[in-house]
This record gives C-alpha cells, sequence and structure tokens, in this order.
C-alpha cells in the first residue's frame, strides 16, 4: 500500500521576555504546550518534530530528552534578534549566517547533548545564502519554506518555490540543486490568500478550524496522487502558545480534527499514514544525484 507521510512540527520559543516575536506566557505553560502536542500526537503513533530554540532547549532538556526518547526529532530553531541581532535571518550574507546559526547551534548542543541535524528559521526567514550556509555548518534537513509566501518585512519570499520536498540550490532557494540538504515546505493552500496577500492559508494549527485545513489536506494529497508524486507528504505546522495539554483547548481540537481530516483522506485514497520526523522522512527521500 502507497504511503501518506506526514510530519507535525512545533515551533518551540522561548518565553515572553527572551522572545522577539512573543511566546509562552511562562515556562510551565510553555512544557505543557510541548509535551501535551507531542503526546497526543504519539498516542496515533505519529513522532513529532520540534523545533526548539536554545533558551528553550536550555529550559526544558530533560523534558525534551524524554521526548526524543520517545520518537521525536529535536531540531533548532533560530531567530536572530532573541540573540541580540537586529533583522531576521534572510536580512543577512553567507558567513553573517554561517556565524549566527553556527552560534545559535553550540548554545542548543551543550544543552541538548548533540548536534541539530535540522533547522527552521524563524518567520520563515530565508534567502540564498540559507541553505549551503546549513549544508556547511552539518544540517541534514529543514522546513523553512512556506511557498507562496511574500513577506518581504520579515524577508520571507516564498513566492514560486517548490510545493513539496525537494534537494536544495546552493545558488537559488526557489529551485531544485544537488545540495544533500533536504527542504520540506510547509503545507499550504496555493489558492488561498491571507494577511492582505503576504501568505496562504497555511497548514497551521492555529490559523483555521479543523474542517477548513481539511479542504488544504485534500487538496495536496489529491494534486500529488494526479501528479504520481512518489512520496505523498503533508506538512503540519503549530507553535508552543496553545495549551496542548487541555483538551478544552480549542487548538488541542483543531489538531485532533487535523489528524482525523488526514486519516479520512488517507483511508479513502488507500494510503497508508505514516506518521515521521523530518530527520527520518529524508532517510527515505531520493538521493541527490551527484554529477
Amino acid at each position: 500500500m502507497k504511503k501518506l507521510n506526514v510530519i507535525f512540527t512545533m515551533d518551540c520559543e522561548a518565553i515572553n521576555g527572551l522572545a522577539s516575536e512573543g511566546g509562552p506566557r511562562d515556562w510551565d505553560f510553555c512544557k505543557r504546550s510541548i509535551a501535551g502536542y507531542c503526546e497526543t500526537l504519539l498516542k496515533k503513533n505519529i513522532r513529532a518534530t520540534l523545533f526548539v530554540v536554545p533558551f528553550t532547549a536550555e529550559k526544558h532538556r530533560g523534558v525534551l530528552l524524554e521526548l526524543e526518547r520517545a520518537g521525536v526529532e529535536l531540531a533548532l530553531h533560530y531567530h536572530p534578534q532573541d540573540h541580540g541581532y537586529k533583522d531576521y535571518l534572510g536580512a543577512y550574507d553567507g558567513e553573517q549566517q554561517l556565524s549566527m546559526i553556527s552560534e545559535a547551534s553550540d548554545i542548543w548542543t551543550q544543552a541538548i547533548g548533540k548536534k541539530p541535524e535540522s533547522f527552521r528559521g524563524g518567520n520563515m526567514s530565508a534567502n540564498d545564502y540559507t541553505f549551503p550556509a546549513l549544508e556547511r555548518l552539518g544540517f541534514k534537513q529543514g522546513s523553512l519554506s512556506m511557498p507562496e509566501r511574500n513577506f518581504t518585512r520579515v524577508k520571507a519570499n516564498w513566492k514560486g518555490s517548490p510545493m513539496y520536498p525537494y534537494h536544495t540550490n546552493k545558488a537559488n532557494r526557489l529551485i531544485e540543486g544537488n545540495l544533500e540538504f533536504l527542504e520540506a515546505p510547509v503545507t499550504v493552500d496555493w489558492e488561498s490568500v491571507l494577511w492582505g496577500g503576504l501568505t496562504p492559508l497555511e497548514l497551521r494549527i492555529e490559523m483555521v478550524d479543523a474542517r477548513a485545513h481539511g479542504f488544504t489536506i485534500r487538496k495536496n494529497i489529491e494534486r500529488q496522487l494526479i501528479s504520481n508524486y512518489s512520496m505523498p507528504y503533508i506538512a503540519v505546522l503549530t507553535h508552543n502558545i496553545f495549551d496542548y495539554s487541555d483538551k478544552d483547548e480549542f487548538r488541542s481540537q483543531v489538531l485532533e480534527g487535523i489528524i482525523d481530516e488526514i486519516e479520512r483522506c488517507a483511508e479513502s485514497k488507500g494510503l497508508a499514514i505514516d506518521g515521521l520526523t523530518l530527520k527520518e522522512y529524508h532517510t527515505l527521500f531520493p538521493a541527490v544525484f551527484l554529477p
């Protein structure tokens, strides 16, 4: 039976006061959100990928390592402004990004005890220097892109980028190439526009209800099957600013609803769900051709 690869991700921000773009109100809330999200998914045999900022890696090392032992992937999330820089990642050149990301990765590595292999920048900010910099630093894969997002203020311009995972290009972030670094975009409804045209409807749990997300899920799966895409794929995003340990929290209900929508669509299409981490997905992805 053909598989539907499902990747659930969470951006694990630091608390308000340490997070430049905002975060959970306190560290206990932060922990409950992360643990509740992963536990909901693990009950369905779905292993989440957590993109964790260095401050949160330091504070919640214990619970993060427990979740990793349960099958969750721990990855680096990075907002330059959290570390004293003035702008978003996509504003900096290659050498600057090498230095900045290396600095953050070292803090994260010290906290967790090993180097991260997956990466996501804050606000999906990146430029043409980012993928080569990440590869040079030893990262293997990431989820940095939001297809059709065109948000110049945060330096997140992805208009025309691939809708589905691809080996990246050392000169142009918007096209496939022969870097080993694999980019796995967040799933979007490419025919929609939100935020005054800055972004499409994203498969971001907090954006809309489960029914609306269901349309995005079905459109993407059907498009991939019609085009004979070899590894049908859905990628979901959220943040640790909602209490996913509370079943009465609306976003917890949306999470459950999205899982139901994926299960119904997969069953109708004769697909077996494989809820896997970004790193696991990369191991299954066709190898890059190196000339």
